[in-house]
């Protein structure tokens, strides 16, 4: 059963910023969907992508215990429900049991992981209930991974190299996207951070004497539930909130530019000995 929190909720309907909806189309055809969203760089709610998938409600922590319990799967560390960062290297990782992390969510404590494990991860028959999506088949740069969250966990607002389609399985989420040219309100943190793709500002609850640029930030905002895709087009700050237990799957692509944009971004992290979770 996909559970839900108070907290999870609880920054919702309140927030300190002029945000705008999203809006949501059925799933086009791949030349629909690049003429109209990838060339403009347009975020947008797709439904019907996942429709010769495994139906939304059989996405469930349990169902994915059963099948795939003994994966050794990455996860990021949590602190307080959110992403913790080590100042020098980043986001913390470590491989963890799935059967053994659905477990721990049981007694309703706060999760100490959040599941962010590449599709490799995974034995060959998850490949079984989904399909790859016609828009970013065959691309040149192609990154799939499958994540579990428990209600109330938050992603900082960050932002990625390539496009990125976030299939949501089951559970909603909600996102807020700012666009590339809103940068320098949103305060990045720079090369010398351990999480250089991530900005300084928190959006739900941004502290204006310190980030005072923050004041003049839009944003677009939607609520993703099972069965939705979010495009997050490449360069777009994201900042999410799982309102329930939630399941998904995103999928990272972008032609022979933003490959090799990715593998100058993977060399500058392994570098500065930043953590990437790509295991």
């Amino acid at each position: 059963m996909v559970g839900s929190s108070p907290l999870a909720d609880a920054s919702v309907h309140a927030l300190p910023l002029s945000v705008t909806g999203i809006e949501r189309v059925p799933a086009p055809s791949p030349e629909e969907f690049v003429r109209e969203f990838v060339r403009p760089r347009r975020p947008v709610v797709l439904t019907g992508l996942t429709a010769s998938w495994l139906p939304a409600a059989a996405w469930t922590f349990a169902h994915m215990a059963e099948r795939f319990g003994d994966a050794a799967v990455v996860a990021a560390r949590l602190e307080n429900r959110t992403l913790f960062d080590d100042p020098r290297e980043g986001v913390v990782f470590r491989k963890v049991v799935l059967r053994d992390f659905v477990a721990s969510l049981r007694d309703g404590r706060p999760a100490s992981d959040y599941v962010m494990a590449p599709l490799a991860n995974f034995p060959p028959a998850l490949q079984q209930d989904f399909r790859m999506p016609e828009y970013c088949a065959g691309a040149s740069a192609l990154q799939v991974k499958v994540w579990l969250g428990q209600a109330g966990t938050v992603t900082p607002l960050h932002r990625d190299v390539p496009h990125n389609l976030n299939v949501h399985l089951t559970g909603r989420k909600r996102w807020l996207l700012f666009p590339p040219d809103a940068s320098r309100r949103l305060y990045p943190r720079g090369l010398l951070s351990g999480m250089p793709n991530f900005a300084a500002v928190d959006p739900e609850q941004p502290d204006l004497a310190r980030h005072p640029r923050f004041a003049g930030a839009q944003a677009v905002e939607a609520t993703v539930g099972g069965g939705e895709t979010l495009f997050i087009p490449h360069g777009w700050w994201h900042h999410t909130r799982s309102l329930d237990d939630a399941v998904a799957m995103n999928f990272w692509w972008g032609g022979p530019i933003v490959r090799l944009a990715s593998l100058a971004s993977s060399a500058f992290k392994r570098l500065r000995g930043i953590r990437r979770g790509e295991w």
